[in-house]
């Protein structure tokens, strides 16, 4: 048998998506503080190929100087921008709420981990009204992260 070998790092970034614009569900959200003490609310985010497949990824809406547009377009994205614009989002309200961002791929500086998809922002609704808050979209498909007890 003949093949092109490949190191662990080019064989995780095989499955990652490509950069662009997905649907996203938030499926849970913490408020927490930052490594900094800033506050930060962490995201759990099923974001939704055109197939319909599934990817979970993690997101951090941290209150910084160089995380306030995430905020404030996750807002708009998401139908919170009175909340936001009151100065206060509760991670409460943030789960079952949908919308679309850009995914982008993150690479790892040092060569330690293997590339990643992540969210780098949240798009404003095209006509300007978000999507009404929802029930979660699907079950876990297979190859998602799914830690249902089956009994």
């Amino acid at each position: 048998m003949r093949f092109a070998p490949k190191t662990e790092n080019e064989i995780a970034s095989a499955g990652l998506w490509a950069a662009g614009e997905y649907d996203f569900e938030v499926t849970d959200a913490a408020e927490d503080q930052s490594k900094a003490g800033n506050d930060m609310v962490k995201l759990t985010v099923s974001v939704f190929n055109q197939e319909g497949q599934r990817r979970t990824i993690f997101d951090y809406l941290v209150d910084t100087e160089g995380g306030a547009y995430k905020i404030r377009h996750f807002a708009e994205a998401a139908g919170l921008l009175p909340q936001y614009e009151r100065g206060e989002l509760a991670a409460e309200d943030m789960i079952g709420r949908n919308g679309r961002c850009k995914l982008t791929i993150q690479k790892d500086k040092s060569g330690q981990y293997p590339d990643k998809n992540g969210i780098g922002d949240y798009l404003k609704p095209k006509d300007g009204v978000a999507p009404a808050r929802t029930a979660s979209r699907s079950k876990a498909p297979a190859g998602d992260i799914d830690d249902e007890i089956p009994f």
